[in-house]
């Protein structure tokens, strides 16, 4: 008797298994669709405010045969950061929603050579200091070189291209 219920038992635990592994393979758990709440609109908005549209040109000029140009971009998207478990994680949290004001990306490589971040005005807000630091020392430590240009400043073509190095020395 005994060994009828400690089979029953086995059979029934087996059965189990059974059935969490299938469950778990049998596809993918169906989400809802996103639907927008009541009362909310969306509209587009400038990416670029007219100084930046203005910096933009003149930077994609100064690298066009050396560099792609993107602006805005967010900087985890242009490190791969490797570690384990935990400090993994607190690093991507801690740089998730920095932002980029320019990225200069290899053609061939595809991978972020150079970043361009504008001054913010005078003086800094202490919240901009820091951002400014958190993102120089990710930059830096990902081998990226890193360029600050003051927003409001009349730049030439040849300027920039010297500036971002890839003037006519070079």
């Amino acid at each position: 008797m005994e060994n009828v219920f400690i089979g029953l038992v086995i059979a029934f635990l087996a059965f189990l298994i059974w059935r969490l592994r299938v469950s778990s393979t049998s596809g993918p758990v169906r989400k809802e669709t996103f639907v927008l709440p009541t009362g909310v609109t969306l509209r587009p908005q400038p990416l670029l405010t007219d100084t930046d549209l203005l910096l933009y040109n003149l930077i994609r000029l100064a690298v066009e045969d050396h560099y792609l140009v993107f602006a805005r971009v967010p900087l985890w998207s242009v490190v791969s950061v490797e570690a384990e478990g935990k400090a993994r994680s607190q690093m991507l949290r801690q740089i998730a929603l920095k932002q980029l004001d320019f990225v200069l990306v290899h053609p061939g490589t595809k991978v972020a050579e150079q970043v361009v971040l504008l001054e913010e005005g005078s003086p800094p807000q202490p919240h901009e200091v820091t951002r400014r630091r958190e993102i120089q020392s990710v930059v830096q430590a990902a081998g990226i070189t890193l360029t600050t240009l003051k927003p409001h400043t009349s730049y030439t073509v040849p300027q920039l291209a010297q500036l971002l190095g890839v003037g006519d020395d070079e």
